[in-house]
């Protein structure tokens, strides 16, 4: 029997815990129906507070969790969970960070055991507040990507993956990718084939690799909660002025700000420079008009401030791992039934 230790602290979402639960008991289901003579379940998964007391979810429910006597005791597990908490500011990342602490003397010394380390959504960020993500790739949930960024300099962030393994870490963009995460640590722990077998029976897409596709600036944390005045100016005439062509030195000048004080200040508000910010602002508004409207793609390009469809359909992959067709087609609400 594998044993899986869920660790929880915090405002935690109640989702995410309960699928792993529900994952890993389907598993168990699926385990004794095609072997009838297994004398135990493959897997046994329980959660883990600092305290041993009930962890509250953002819904007022309490999760039953358990304790660990001492730090050692969390080695009977062959696998570790961080789970995510309700995080969408600053505040509250740090009100999460001061709740998992008491947790990370734990987790470093499971992490030293080499087996499986995994986390999701903002439980990534504990992760890499734990220092066991520093020169590791990894992902996050996109809409704190600029957060993580900012406080985790030293992990190799990778936004273009839906769940990464470094060594024997394995991290997974947002919420519902912990159903991606449950399977690929079932393949990691029992097998491809009871991996395969459970997408099917739970409908779970094993193809789903990319969070790209889903990015919005307009719901990313940091693109406007900064203190820099100059910058969000900058950025209300970029969206006003989204359908036209213009350069760097237009903004500066418009603003009456040296063109290299412009990039140094953008940077330091939101860790990317003027130019990539105007990339991705046309492309957000491209995936709307995607989404919403039956325009050709020569008429989106048009209203985004583009003139060359070829070039901006290869900076729209680049940002999205789509063509422009296949966004339509995966998000517009007009084809839908």
């Amino acid at each position: 029997m594998k044993k899986i230790t869920i660790l929880a602290a915090g405002n935690v979402v109640a989702g995410g815990i309960v699928s792993f639960l529900d994952v890993f008991s389907f598993c168990n289901v699926y385990w004794r129906r095609m072997n009838p003579e297994a004398t135990e379940d493959l897997f046994h998964c329980h959660v883990v507070s600092y305290d041993g007391q009930p962890v509250n979810t953002n819904q007022h429910i309490q999760i039953p969790a358990i304790g660990l006597d001492k730090p050692e005791d969390i080695l009977q597990a062959d696998a570790v969970i961080l789970a995510s908490a309700f995080v969408t500011s600053r505040e509250e990342f740090q009100a999460y960070l001061n709740e998992f602490e008491p947790l990370f003397e734990p987790l470093r010394v499971f992490a030293a055991s080499g087996k499986p380390v995994a986390a999701y959504c903002s439980g990534t960020l504990m992760l890499a507040a734990s220092g066991l993500l520093n020169g590791h790739r990894a992902t996050t949930v996109w809409w704190l990507r600029e957060m993580f960024e900012r406080n985790f300099p030293d992990v190799d962030l990778c936004m273009d993956k839906l769940v990464i393994s470094d060594e024997h870490f394995h991290t997974a963009g947002a919420t519902t990718s912990n159903l991606s995460l449950a399977l690929h640590l079932i393949g990691i722990l029992a097998g491809e084939q009871i991996a395969h077998q459970m997408a099917k029976i739970l409908l779970i897409d094993p193809n789903r690799t990319s969070q790209q596709p889903f990015m919005s600036m307009e719901l990313s944390v940091g693109v406007s909660n900064h203190k820099d005045e100059l910058v969000s100016k900058i950025q209300n005439w970029m969206q006003a002025h989204i359908g036209q062509s213009f350069l760097l030195d237009d903004i500066a000048d418009k603003f009456a700000v040296g063109k290299r004080t412009m990039i140094r200040r953008f940077k330091k508000a939101l860790n990317e420079t003027p130019a990539s910010y105007m990339q991705r602002l046309r492309v957000d508004e491209a995936k709307r008009l995607l989404e919403t409207t039956e325009l050709a793609l020569e008429q989106i390009v048009d209203r985004v401030g583009y003139e060359d469809v070829s070039s901006f359909r290869k900076l729209f992959i680049q940002l999205t791992s789509l063509s422009p067709r296949a966004y339509r087609e995966k998000f517009n609400t007009h084809s839908c039934c």
